[in-house]
């Protein structure tokens, strides 16, 4: 709930202000969550608002695709012996305007309104990708991040160790060896955390550019919940992709606009009108007066009906291309969900399995290890291989959760709507 308003806060301040700067500034928390994100995405993406400015531009069609067009004020001068002017035997002034068959404007307009609709799906398109590569940008930092608090913490535990080991060399109770090794894992550290601290530079200068930030700011600390909730159908999912997915709904709009050409190239067979009031003046006889004129244009003429019947061939064309496209559509979006879904269901058993049983476990054969080699019981060997095994499953752990927080955003995106985890 909390979330649909600040969205609505911000959708009202973009409105109001969108005139007076190119990006919308907002009061950033410490550590942004990523719906704080997503909301500053849909405000300051470049991509996104260059198609919020092409949708309005289709909007504003609308109102031409169903105006007549401009009329036509023609002047003549008939009769000028030697082009002089003032002795011309009759001056014409006429103002026509041509006036399409009664039923054509009003398809014009339905027209315009379906390709408007097109344009404003095209935005929501991409702004469904936009934000996915935003989401899957956020919980990649999180993985990032959370690899460097654990290397962190691996540091201290091991420059502990090297401290221990070297205690024990001195007493004549370790080797060299060991010494080194223990100072070249410190080592190992220090260079994973350089290469992190470059993954996590990279990957906020990426979800900076997407959220149109200056080059100088800067990102806090990724957040995502500790529990795991994926509990949807995958059923439920496809239905409602079927819905709300803005491809879908678009390549449905083509074939309601392949439809509507079909019923305008069949109206070209209609005739269009053209209504003339002239004025008629004779300067050499004092003759004035009016003259009205009527005309038709004959489209079902033998030489012209052609025109008319490709166009509507085209059209019966085009109706069979969009239809074929949309049923394509839906059933590459039906198999991506369910692709995605199981992808997510594996991922979070993975991660239960993590959870409850590998890491405990593996903590506990650490902590043993280290108290074993304390009192002599274990090699160093055996300690450096519990540690390297404690650190290998904690990265696969953090990793695990970042493809399903991954995952869970492709699934959003291939259905059009957020917050599908409990969709039953």
């Amino acid at each position: 709930m909390h979330t649909k308003i600040l969205l609505a806060l911000f959708a009202l301040v973009c409105t109001l202000s969108r005139a007076q700067q190119d990006s919308i500034v907002i009061p950033e928390p410490e550590n942004p969550t990523i719906q704080f994100l997503v909301a500053e995405a849909m405000m300051n993406n470049p991509a996104i608002r260059t198609l919020e400015y092409q949708s309005e531009m289709t909007q504003s069609r609308i109102g031409e695709a169903g105006s007549l067009d401009p009329p036509e004020l023609d002047f003549k001068q008939e009769g000028m012996p030697d082009f002089r002017y003032s002795e011309a035997m009759f001056s014409r002034i006429e103002l026509s305007q041509m006036i399409p068959f009664p039923t054509k404007l009003g398809a014009r307009r339905e027209l315009a309104e379906i390709q408007a609709e097109h344009a404003d799906h095209d935005r929501l398109e991409k702004s469904n990708e936009i934000i996915s590569r935003l989401k899957s940008l956020y919980y990649q930092l999180w993985f990032i991040q959370q690899s460097v608090v654990l290397d962190r913490e691996n540091e201290r535990l091991m420059s502990q160790f090297s401290k221990i080991t070297e205690t024990r060399y001195d007493v004549g109770m370790s080797t060299m060896q060991n010494v080194l090794q223990a100072r070249v894992e410190l080592s190992r550290i220090g260079n994973d955390l350089i290469v992190l601290r470059q993954q996590e530079l990279s990957t906020k200068a990426m979800m900076m550019a997407i959220l149109n930030r200056s080059p100088g700011d800067t990102l806090g600390f990724a957040i995502i919940p500790d529990d795991v909730v994926f509990n949807p159908n995958p059923d439920s999912l496809i239905s409602l992709a079927m819905r709300t997915r803005p491809m879908i709904v678009h390549d449905s709009l083509m074939i309601q606009e392949s439809e509507m050409m079909r019923g305008l190239a069949k109206k070209e067979y209609y005739p269009d009108f053209r209504v003339a009031l002239e004025r008629m003046t004779s300067p050499s006889t004092g003759f004035q007066g009016w003259s009205v004129s009527l005309g038709i244009s004959l489209p079902f003429a033998p030489w012209s009906l052609g025109k008319a019947g490709s166009g509507v061939e085209e059209a019966d064309a085009r109706i069979r291309a969009a239809r074929s496209s949309y049923q394509s559509t839906e059933a590459m979006i039906a198999g991506d969900i369910r692709d995605l879904y199981f992808k997510a269901q594996a991922a979070k058993a993975r991660l239960e399995n993590y959870r409850s049983k590998i890491i405990p476990a593996t903590v506990e054969a650490l902590n043993a290890s280290l108290t074993s080699y304390q009192t002599g019981t274990a090699s160093f060997t055996e300690v450096l291989e519990a540690y390297r095994s404690k650190t290998d499953l904690m990265k696969e752990y953090f990793s695990t959760r970042m493809d399903l927080e991954q995952t869970i955003a492709m699934l959003e995106q291939e259905v059009g709507a957020e917050n599908i985890s409990g969709l039953h």
